[in-house]
């Protein structure tokens, strides 16, 4: 078994040892090739029945699943003096191939949309700590805007922001030597939201940053209002710095020059369910953006006091920070091909995709290890077996007796999925890191293999 399936499941909570044994090897075998089916991944027959039995066994669930994994993301956070937990929405799509009803070569599919809600969390420096929570649901049809405008909160699907906050809230109770930060994009700018927050007790309060979406009015001294975006234009700029931003969406890659503005607001309540709440707002805006593209501007909503320049780019570079978990979707979509099962209840198919979840945190925990602290030793991510083995795939001699850093041996396993390390490569990205650590694990089982005919 691998070193790190040991780590990631020894505080599961299955009820029973046969089936955390059986959950340890359906993860150590579908992690050697994840972008594999089931069948593939395994060597036999056995044990494909095996995982699949255990992935239909009612006494497994998506929450038991990721249970250890939970349990081991907890004490990696209450090591971390800042913990960031962005969470987001991706579409999953599931095709299932229908009878071609005597037309010939053409085919016709059912489709199968889901919506899965995940939280990582990360550090500043992004490096991916593990999943936090994870929820998926199916969308009804879609409702009239009056009806949504007249529905409460725990009636509609925005509610999973909330939701995904108090876990962010829970973790800050059981970790009150760490500061978290639970971080959204403009789809969790809701107005229940701030207040969910600010009705928590200090203890278990968790901090949130998240990019606004509505112009709302704002309550100025008096009776006079604003709204948002006026208000905050005529904010007198606290301090400029240059924003890199990568290559997106078919957008070549540039450096931006922002301009940063800050205040204290007070936003206007509504109705009787939403009362006055006082925050702050960060206004990061592009200056003078290529012709052609659109300019940066990022509002920002946060419940962190922000008073001058350095606090409000710490704030801009938090919330840029989300990104990650746009990077851990791809991972798990892509590398893991999450997509590909069909399994056609609810409940089994929630279960894989609560395993391939952890193998895709640790895909994409290896590459984002690499790129923020490339001088660590390779231990922090790498078992020695791990490291020692890359190392004599890849470089063809003796490995040495101190572990290499992280960003060596990182390189050395993307070689092996295809990397070249030119000059001009950049560090690699997550398909070579996991198509290297696919063949790393079947060097790994060989050797062993070998091992056991001497």
């Amino acid at each position: 078994m691998q070193g790190w399936v040991m780590e990631e499941v020894k505080n599961q909570v299955m009820g029973d040892t046969r089936l955390n044994k059986r959950l340890s090897n359906i993860l150590s075998s579908l992690s050697s090739d994840p972008k594999n089916s089931i069948p593939c991944a395994n060597k036999t027959w056995a044990e494909t029945f095996a995982a699949y039995r255990f992935i239909e066994n009612d006494k497994v669930n998506f929450d038991s699943i990721m249970s250890g994994h939970k349990s081991a993301t907890l004490e990696r956070i209450k090591a971390q003096p800042v913990v960031l937990i962005p969470q987001d929405t991706t579409f999953l799509n599931f095709a299932t191939d229908l009878e071609s009803k005597e037309m010939g070569t053409l085919r016709r599919k059912e489709t199968n949309q889901q919506l899965l809600h995940t939280s990582i969390a990360i550090t500043p420096s992004r490096v991916n700590l593990g999943v936090v929570e994870g929820s998926m649901w199916q969308r009804d049809k879609e409702s009239s805007s009056n009806s949504r405008y007249t529905k409460s909160i725990k009636n509609k699907e925005s509610r999973r922001w909330l939701d995904h906050y108090e876990t962010a809230c829970q973790i800050q109770e059981r970790c009150p030597e760490s500061t978290i930060v639970s971080i959204a994009d403009r789809e969790g700018d809701i107005h229940e939201w701030f207040q969910l927050a600010e009705d928590q007790s200090e203890q278990r309060r968790a901090s949130y940053i998240v990019r606004a979406k509505a112009n709302r009015t704002l309550e100025l001294d008096g009776e006079e209002t604003v709204l948002l975006w006026d208000h905050m234009n005529e904010q007198k700029s606290v301090g400029l710095y240059t924003v890199d931003i990568p290559k997106r969406n078919g957008e070549s890659g540039r450096k931006a020059k922002v301009s940063v503005s800050t205040t204290e607001i007070r936003l206007l309540g509504k109705g009787k369910s939403k009362r006055p709440l006082s925050l702050y707002a960060v206004l990061a805006k592009e200056l003078n953006p290529p012709e052609g593209e659109k300019g940066i501007e990022w509002m920002l909503l946060t419940d962190l006091p922000v008073e001058d320049f350095k606090q409000a780019r710490v704030i801009i570079e938090w919330y840029r920070s989300r990104w990650e978990i746009e990077t851990y979707f791809r991972v798990v979509k892509g590398g893991c091909q999450i997509e590909s099962n069909r399994f056609r209840t609810e409940q089994r198919m929630l279960n894989c995709i609560a395993i391939y979840m952890i193998i895709g945190w640790r895909l994409h925990s290896i590459t984002t290890h690499a790129r923020r602290v490339p001088d660590a030793p390779c231990t922090s991510a790498y078992s020695e077996k791990e490291w020692r083995m890359i190392w004599m795939m890849r470089d063809k001699t003796t490995p040495p007796n101190e572990p290499p850093s992280m960003r060596e041996i990182t390189r050395m396993l993307a070689g092996l999925g295809g990397f070249l390390g030119r000059k001009g490569d950049g560090e690699p990205g997550v398909k070579t890191v996991w198509q290297g650590y696919t063949k790393l694990l079947h060097y790994i089982e060989a050797a062993e293999t070998l091992s056991g005919l001497k």
